[in-house]
């Protein structure tokens, strides 16, 4: 983001297939860039950001951490109103945080409809996608009909476009991951409700294109997946206990699936992106020696030529890309090399 004081719009998108580390990545540009608000666009409580060891949410924005920014959450997201109830409640943001009018609403018949997809694709099973159904049918309920949530409603859409008017700064929240878009046919019918890329988030949140001006595409240094579906790469067993990582899904709690670093989907989804930035997360994990290194010169030499050879590979496929300006070394917001 640029310096203080001067108007700005990121949108933080997932390059995977989710699980990248997108709430670290918002958390740690919250703490540091101060945004005046952080909006939550898309997805529903089958989509948890953790933004720091403890700290999980599904359904408020991740810039939570952050006690100054206006919190919103965005007329694209699907919500549970017991969940975000809870958690506005127990991260404290009541008198800070707006739900859009707009918001679809996830019921007791949309958890019952959720099984099926949970045996048959592997969904987390939260209703999201019955819900969302339900909105195409034009049967389903949308925040402005639910009583407990009158307090925060607001128009999202209103609020951020005024806000750019006036040169404030927004941090967009995107979830979820490139490679689980509804829309990408490499997948189907593996993936989730909706597109997943910043196009969608955008108008997630009811805002123009030209609106925006960073893009950062945040990608694991590694590949990680809950659920069934394509994964290119993916590790054995043997090369799971071989490296040490075992990684459990933020919502869902089961095993996630692991595998090397895929270039074809990270290029393509940078692509699709048009990603200004880039964020890697894990090199901790995956290069033992550099939990919560700070600078880049003092990370492990294989750890640089991994992120170094990211960086330039990036640069050649797209015209768009400035660099890899963030590098997450540890699950809290400090353990993180700023580029920028």
């Amino acid at each position: 983001m640029e310096e203080k004081g001067e108007q700005m719009l990121s949108i933080v998108v997932g390059g995977f297939y989710g699980d990248e580390g997108k709430g670290k990545i918002v958390g740690y540009l919250a703490l540091e860039d101060s945004p005046d608000y952080v909006v939550r666009a898309g997805g529903g409580p089958q989509a948890g950001h953790t933004v720091a060891e403890g700290k999980k949410v599904t359904q408020i924005p991740s810039g939570f951490i952050n006690r100054n920014p206006r919190l919103l959450i965005a007329r694209g997201t699907v919500i549970d109103p017991r969940i975000v109830l809870k958690e506005i409640e127990s991260h404290g943001v009541e008198n800070r945080i707006g739900i859009d009018y707009g918001c679809t609403i996830i019921e007791p018949k949309d958890l019952e409809q959720a099984l099926e997809l949970v045996k048959r694709i592997g969904s987390v099973g939260t209703g999201t996608g019955p819900a969302r159904v339900n909105r195409i049918w034009r049967r389903a309920k949308i925040a402005k009909d639910i009583k407990s949530l009158r307090p925060y409603l607001t128009d999202v859409a209103e609020e951020v476009n005024e806000a750019i008017k006036s040169g404030k700064r927004i941090l967009v929240e995107g979830v979820q991951g490139y490679g689980l878009s509804l829309l990408n046919h490499q997948f189907y019918p593996y993936v989730t409700s909706q597109d997943t890329t910043a196009s969608q988030f955008a108008a997630d949140v009811g805002i123009g294109p030209k609106a925006i001006d960073e893009i950062i595409v945040v990608y694991k240094a590694y590949v990680s997946r809950v659920g069934k579906g394509p994964m290119s790469f993916e590790w054995t067993e043997g090369k799971m206990k071989q490296s040490g990582i075992k990684e459990k899904g933020t919502v869902s709690g089961r095993p996630r699936r692991l595998g090397d670093f895929d270039k074809a989907l990270a290029r393509e989804s940078l692509i699709g992106n048009t990603g200004t930035q880039a964020a890697i997360t894990c090199i901790d994990r995956l290069f033992k020696g550099n939990s919560g290194i700070r600078e880049f010169d003092k990370l492990t030499k294989e750890a640089q030529d991994f992120i170094e050879a990211i960086n330039s590979f990036f640069k050649n496929e797209s015209s768009y890309f400035n660099g890899i300006t963030l590098v997450s070394t540890g699950p809290n917001p400090e353990d993180t090399i700023d580029l920028r």
